[in-house]
């Protein structure tokens, strides 16, 4: 409220209005309360927070200078004060810090008691006006989620502590939100609206969904690999025992050569030497046996492979009746085969390591815990309506197999656990399925309302620029002569075309929400810029033809970006290197795409290029060093030339070679295409 103004709230002043006793401020919100007026109250009560809750400290700082300017000349009032100081029975003056905290306080409870208003009255609208209940609903949400009460209050206290910059941020943030906030309460495009919580609803849902398939996925190669070491250190442990017994053999048939050497002086009977070659002959065919063991193949078992040479060395010596040679080989066949025999056991070990009971636990608890995420998933997933529901069913089957794989590894059985994660894995895969899918039509739906939105709003944009382009042009010459009524006409113009820019870039905002084009944000983008310098030269009272050529140019890319995007189809676009459709009429779809980016990127680069002209000419000589102002423009068109770069290699992307059907050599043929430098040419087609 300004300065001097003082609000009449007793209600036993006479001119003070009666209110009826069905008002809902009097009365409450009993049955007989009107829910548009009550609507119309809190969109009353979220416009009086704007403009009460930071105007007081503005009013304030313009008074302060006032009062200091009349002490100066005036010692009347400074008398005044000192009498008022020396009255003792007088109140301590409030400083202008206390004053600004209360305002902040009596805002904190305003807000306090709308979003107690925003639940009851979208209570009470639910089964009335469904339409004001799902704006109330959403604008409490937006209220609660970005903690605007707790932000007041956070506020409040750093007012108290004089620390104004913080709070002068705080306040800024909360005006944002406090006016995107009315915008919600305001919005007539409410079904678009509530589309679009819908579109960020599942989103974010199916960012929750992707990283509980990915954590159940982690869990299912876990359960396969442990299944594959149990089954290893099994097959190992199978083979240790006879590993073990043909080294013990070996060492018995060292023992008895040594027996036989010292018992006959050096010299084997033929009977001795026949009975130890049969042995020999058996631990060769025991350690070929082991080698081909699967379990031992699979790991290439060199030493068991390089024992057999050594024991085929001992028959050849005990048939040249060399004992000593004999031995010899026998004891570095029998290294070989302990060599062997430490490795199976320290590979069983670390088998045993990695399927240990402990780990078994760990990846239960972290099954339970994907199995509550997905549970929190499914509760959450009804606000997403329709969409919602089997999304829901998939979620809580999941669930199911979820708690089977957990008793399944509370028994280490990783197999059994395996399974019902690849069950689980297969509902939750197919939940992520529907809802692309949903996700996908909700886009088609909101890019076709936003394409109609575009297409009407640039519309009428070009006709408010030929509104400011005409007006600049009448005020030129009378602007020329610093005509005050000529530059107060143009400084209103320069509001306008802020307008413009502000709605340019809502619409850039949307399109990159609802991902609609490659190079259509970046269009919309380069206009707003464009738009705001012409606002800036209207502002400082410039009517000059470069001014009028600006915003010619601006009407001219207007008109451009809506011919193209008259082309552009709401579908999703195919992703990267996809070959092209074979269905004439998706086929039309995607190159009339192709041909609507393109028209953008051409049109945007053609006013780069313009901009880097006008930029280089006003550059200054060699030796001179560049001003910031001609740094924040190169910087400017840097940026935008970098975008221009990577739209234009999204769309090179989506350019496959074109196939050689007769059909689609046809429609490659059309001037449309064979306009646009960058479509792959078809044969016999002239090249421009």
């Amino acid at each position: 409220m300004a300065p001097g103004i003082t609000r009449t709230t007793r209600s036993d002043d006479p001119g003070y209005p009666r209110r009826p006793a069905d008002d809902p401020i009097a009365g409450g919100f009993g049955p007989s309360s009107s829910p548009a007026r009550l609507l119309g109250l809190l969109v009353m009560v979220a416009a009086e927070i704007l403009a009460d809750g930071w105007g007081c400290r503005d009013a304030k700082a313009q008074a302060k200078p006032d009062a200091q300017a009349a002490g100066v000349f005036d010692d009347e009032p400074a008398k005044k004060d000192e009498k008022k100081s020396a009255d003792p029975s007088r109140a301590p003056a409030v400083t202008d810090r206390d004053s600004i905290s209360f305002t902040q306080e009596n805002v904190a409870a305003q807000m306090s008691e709308l979003e107690e208003r925003l639940f009851r009255l979208s209570e009470a609208l639910r089964s009335l006006e469904p339409e004001n209940a799902s704006r109330l609903r959403l604008a409490l949400k937006f209220s609660r989620e970005e903690l605007i009460l707790q932000q007041m209050k956070e506020a409040q206290k750093l007012l108290r502590e004089a620390q104004l910059n913080k709070a002068e941020t705080e306040a800024r943030e909360l005006l944002a939100k406090l006016e995107h906030l009315r915008s919600v309460l305001l919005a007539e495009d409410l079904d678009f609206q509530m589309k679009l919580a819908r579109l960020r609803q599942m989103r974010e849902t199916l960012g929750q969904l992707e990283r509980i398939i990915k954590e159940e996925r982690r869990e299912l190669a876990w359960s396969k690999s442990a299944d594959e070491q149990q089954a290893e250190f099994k097959q190992l442990d199978e083979a240790r025992k006879p590993l073990e017994s043909l080294l013990g053999d070996q060492k018995q048939m060292i023992a008895d050569l040594q027996a036989e050497k010292t018992k006959g002086a050096g010299k084997l009977t033929k009977e001795s030497r026949d009975k130890l070659v049969e042995r020999v002959a058996g631990l060769r065919k025991g350690t070929a046996a082991l080698s081909a063991n699967s379990a031992l193949a699979s790991q290439n078992p060199a030493f068991l492979k390089q024992a057999d040479p050594q024991l085929s060395d001992i028959e050849a010596q005990l048939a040249a009746a060399d004992i000593d040679s004999a031995i010899g080989a026998g004891e570095r066949a029998a290294g070989l085969l302990r060599k062997e025999l430490d490795r199976i056991v320290e590979r069983g070990e670390s088998l045993k390591k990695g399927v240990a009971p402990s780990e078994f636990q760990r990846f239960e608890q972290d099954q339970v815990r994907n199995r509550d995420a997905a549970a929190s998933l499914a509760a959450a997933s009804a606000r997403l309506g329709n969409s919602g529901v089997p999304l829901q069913k998939d979620l809580i089957r999941a669930g199911g197999s979820m708690r089977e794989a957990e008793q399944e590894l509370e028994k280490t059985a990783a197999k059994p656990a395996a399974t019902d994660q690849a069950e689980a894995l297969k509902h939750l895969s197919k939940a992520h399925g529907e809802l692309a899918k949903s996700l996908e039509s909700l886009l088609v739906e909101l890019r076709t309302e936003l394409l109609t939105r575009l297409l009407s709003e640039l519309a009428e944009m070009h006709e408010i620029q030929v509104s400011i382009r005409e007006t600049t042009e009448s005020q030129a010459s009378r602007a020329a002569q610093q005509s005050r009524t000529a530059l107060i006409i143009l400084a209103g113009m320069s509001q306008k075309e802020a307008e413009l820019a502000d709605r340019m870039e809502h619409l850039r905002a949307l399109t990159i929400e609802t991902e609609f084009g490659i190079a259509l944000p970046t269009s919309l983008h380069v206009i707003a810029r464009e738009m705001t310098k012409v606002q800036g030269r209207l502002k400082e009272g410039d009517a000059t033809a470069k001014t009028v050529a600006m915003e010619k140019r601006i009407e001219e890319d207007l008109l451009g970006l809506i011919e193209a995007m008259r082309r552009l189809p709401p579908t999703t676009p195919p992703p990267p290197n996809a070959p092209l459709p074979s269905d004439l009429r998706a086929l039309e779809r995607e190159l009339n795409r192709l041909i609507a980016e393109l028209k953008m990127i051409r049109l945007i680069q053609s006013r780069v290029n313009d901009d880097t002209k006008n930029t280089d000419g006003g550059r200054p000589r060699a030796d001179a060093s560049l001003s910031p102002e001609l740094k924040g423009e190169i910087e400017a068109l840097k940026v935008v030339q970098e975008e221009l770069r990577d739209s234009l290699g999204k769309i090179a992307a989506r350019m496959p070679s074109p196939p050689e059907d007769d059909a689609i050599s046809q429609i490659l043929k059309l001037p449309e295409l064979t306009d646009i430098p960058g479509i792959p040419k078809a044969k016999g087609t002239p090249a421009k």
